[in-house]
């Protein structure tokens, strides 16, 4: 009974996983795989004659791209997941054709898998080019509050781990040092910052940490996990706010 329970349950949760809809002599699967939105990925299924299936993702990866203004972004990492995948990536859409019936499950997932991990790839490289951007223009701005030879770009300064840290920008101020690093909303940039912060802390001539955002706001919760490792102050503050903030140290 027990082993009849656990196969009936198993069926169960599998079925649960996807469901299928055929419309205009297509088949639609909508997988288990989810877009970083959230959203499913939905696959399509369509015959090419001959017993052999043509699968598609019909561009809903790129779709949801272009709800984050990353389209270029993206089809530069769809075109490298499809190349890796065995796959096709034609006009914003992930292609698998010729493929047989018994095929058809691992193509299904192939395609969603593809789908999904080109537009989280997409995501990170946004993140970080909209980080390294705001880096360089922080780095320009305390040059402006500070005299210029006191500002170290990517400086590196050893933890109390040992471990070598980079930072966006050092400021010498003859008494003390500060360090500042600017913060996105990611969970990884956060996480990586805190690190790096706590680090920093736990010397013994520990420098001023601070973390620059664009938005308190926009850390939601995270933003008391930032604030116990480093000040936080946003990338428009006043020009005394950051000098009261390196000037702690």
């Amino acid at each position: 009974m027990v082993r009849a329970d656990m196969a009936e349950l198993a069926e169960q949760v599998a079925r649960g996983l996807s469901k299928a809809s055929v419309l205009g002599g297509r088949a639609f699967i909508r997988t288990a795989v989810l877009f970083p939105s959230g959203s499913t990925v939905v696959v399509g299924i369509e015959a090419e004659g001959g017993e052999r299936y043509r699968l598609s993702d019909f561009g809903q990866g790129e779709d949801e791209a272009e709800l984050l203004d990353i389209v270029n972004i993206y089809r530069h990492q769809a075109k490298e997941i499809a190349d890796l995948s065995g796959l096709i990536f034609d006009s914003g859409a992930f292609l698998l054709i010729q493929a047989s019936a018994g095929q058809l499950v691992g193509a299904t997932m192939a395609i969603a898998n593809a789908a999904s991990r080109a537009l989280e790839r997409a995501m990170q490289r946004a993140e970080q080019r909209q980080r390294s951007a705001a880096a360089n223009l922080l780095v320009e701005r305390l040059r402006t509050i500070f005299p210029p030879p006191a500002v170290t770009r990517d400086a590196e300064i050893r933890g109390a781990s040992t471990h070598p840290w980079h930072v966006d920008a050092m400021v010498d101020l003859g008494g003390g040092r500060a360090v500042f690093d600017f913060v996105t909303p990611h969970q990884t940039s956060i996480a990586f910052a805190t690190t790096k912060f706590h680090d920093l802390a736990r010397l013994e001539q520990a420098p001023v940490r601070i973390a620059a955002v664009h938005r308190k706001a926009s850390l939601g919760a995270f933003l008391a996990v930032v604030s116990q490792a480093a000040k936080v102050i946003e990338d428009d503050a006043p020009d005394r706010t950051y000098r009261h903030a390196a000037e702690a140290a």
